[in-house]
């Protein structure tokens, strides 16, 4: 067993753990936001081309009745202290708490670990933040008409790594010291995720690990790059490639695989598919983040049975509704399509 799986079995069943009774029968609605790394609205502050995009979707949430989940990495308290980011962003602090006690529910990740701390979160946060209390992870108990279906478990997903917990104190260092550079250049402030092939390796650690529970829905944040049903975005466009090129030849039918090229291209560019194995249980989802060099934002809902992926952008095109789902299912059916555990060999 990894540190990582290791660490992710403690969280599941630990005290810093929150279980919900959740009824597919009832009405529920959630959104899941992780990684906004809000800063100090400075060169090297990568949320500050997001905060539109974000601030427009909490509205639009909170309005018709979501629970907000943060789901780690929030602030970049890794970089500057709460006072830089209460300066730069007093407003969305408040527009996040402004969905209330019963409907905001925040989980710490490596960046934001200042939040392991209650006594910190009383001191700062809890202004912002109506529970005061910001957990490790959350966990749904599924049932349905008194049928239990299994488990959807949430955290940022940084459990286990060498360098975010083992040796968060010595990042911190290191990190400030590049940010400095950061803010006197303005250069290297665009990548929202720093490795390829790290990223990979890590969605592929977090599949293992859920792919060996018992019918159990995992979402983290973290590697700043969407997941659904355990398959990067660029995985699918390649099998939608795949299936432009079965088709008869036709004039309309090269242009197609044109643009699919381009835009996988362009996708490869931007997040890279380095250590991608397919991964065919559908148990591994990933939020995403909120600070995408483009201003678009990723995340996930959680309604009435349904949950999507989805993303916000920060200027619609041709005045469209900002809200695009990329992905949606039912929850009943991905529980349902879980067997019980087992040990992948991907």
């Amino acid at each position: 067993m990894t540190d990582i799986h290791r660490r992710l079995t403690e969280v599941l069943g630990g005290p810093y753990t929150r279980a919900f009774e959740l009824d597919l029968g009832t009405a529920h609605r959630f959104i899941v936001f992780s990684d906004q790394h809000k800063g100090a609205g400075d060169q090297a502050d990568e949320f500050r081309k997001c905060q539109g995009a974000y601030a427009a979707a909490l509205r639009y949430y909170r309005e018709r009745g979501f629970t907000l989940i943060l789901l780690g990495d929030v602030e970049e308290l890794w970089e500057q202290n709460f006072g830089e980011v209460e300066k730069a962003y007093r407003e969305i602090l408040a527009l996040e708490g402004s969905f209330g006690a019963g409907r905001y529910l925040r989980v710490w990740g490596n960046h934001d670990d200042q939040w392991m701390d209650a006594k910190a979160v009383s001191k700062r946060l809890a202004p912002y933040m109506p529970p005061g209390e910001v957990l490790e992870g959350l966990r749904f108990d599924v049932r349905h008409g008194g049928r239990g279906l299994g488990r959807i478990f949430l955290v940022h997903g940084h459990q286990g790594e060498f360098g975010s917990e083992h040796l968060r104190g010595i990042a911190r260092v290191v990190l400030k010291v590049y940010r400095i550079w950061q803010r006197l250049t303005g250069l290297g402030t665009t990548t929202p995720a720093k490795d390829a092939c790290l990223r990979g390796e890590h969605d592929r650690t977090m599949y293992q690990w859920a792919a060996g529970q018992d019918r159990l829905m995992l979402i983290a944040g973290h590697t700043h790059r969407p997941v659904w049903s355990s398959r990067t975005h660029l995985e699918k466009l390649q099998d939608q490639l795949r299936a432009l090129e079965a088709r008869p030849a036709s004039p309309e039918r090269d242009r197609l695989i044109r643009e699919k090229q381009d835009e996988i291209e362009k996708r490869r560019a931007r997040m890279g598919d380095c250590n991608d194995v397919p991964k065919p249980r559908k148990c591994y989802f990933n939020a995403g983040c909120c600070r995408y060099d483009d201003g678009d934002i990723t995340g996930m809902e959680l309604e009435d049975g349904v949950l999507r992926l989805l993303k916000w952008s920060a200027t619609p095109p041709g005045g469209s509704s900002a809200r695009m789902v990329l992905e949606e299912d039912l929850v009943e059916a991905i529980l349902t399509g879980l067997a019980a555990a087992t040990t992948p060999d991907a």
